[in-house]
């Protein structure tokens, strides 16, 4: 007895079927990532919170003393470059030093870490503009920095302290 059978191939699906899986699995996916993550607050952004001055009161008295003080400085600085034992920059490194920390004594605000923006945004008066002379000196190549002249820096930085109210 001769039999034939035919088989038939086996079920499969078309591969747009395989796609479309595939598609709905990552979205699904994507959809279980987000919800942890928010969860966990991966996804918070935090707004840089702009430094908060903290100011003090200083006495007449005490503003003349920290004048006198922070202008002899300034005037050790100046000699010294014009006496050839300061290069430039260590020179405008030295006098930005100086006078940051003039006004941190006289306004209780740590401006040693502040970038020039920052200064900007909290309205130190003078401060920005000396700052903004200083920064390329202070931090760029020499031949960017040598129009700048030390001495007349020392000079406004003086008028500066001695003018602080």
């Amino acid at each position: 007895m001769v039999t034939t059978v035919e088989l038939q191939a086996p079920f499969s699906y078309s591969w747009w079927v395989y796609l479309i899986v595939a598609a709905i699995l990552l979205a699904a996916l994507a959809i279980i990532i987000y919800v942890i993550a928010k969860l966990m607050k991966i996804f918070k952004v935090k707004k840089a919170v702009p430094p908060v001055p903290r100011h003090i009161k200083i006495t007449p008295e005490r503003l003349e003393k920290l004048r006198m003080a922070y202008i002899s400085k300034v005037h050790d600085i100046q000699v010294a470059y014009s006496a050839g034992r300061l290069d430039k920059r260590d020179g405008y490194q030295r006098l930005s030093a100086e006078i940051r920390g003039f006004v941190h004594e006289a306004t209780g605000i740590n401006v040693e870490n502040y970038t020039i923006k920052e200064v900007k945004a909290m309205g130190i008066r003078k401060l920005d503009e000396l700052m903004e002379e200083y920064y390329v000196p202070e931090f760029a190549e020499d031949e960017k920095g040598k129009d700048k002249d030390l001495v007349k820096s020392c000079q406004a930085a003086m008028g500066v302290i001695k003018s602080w109210n």
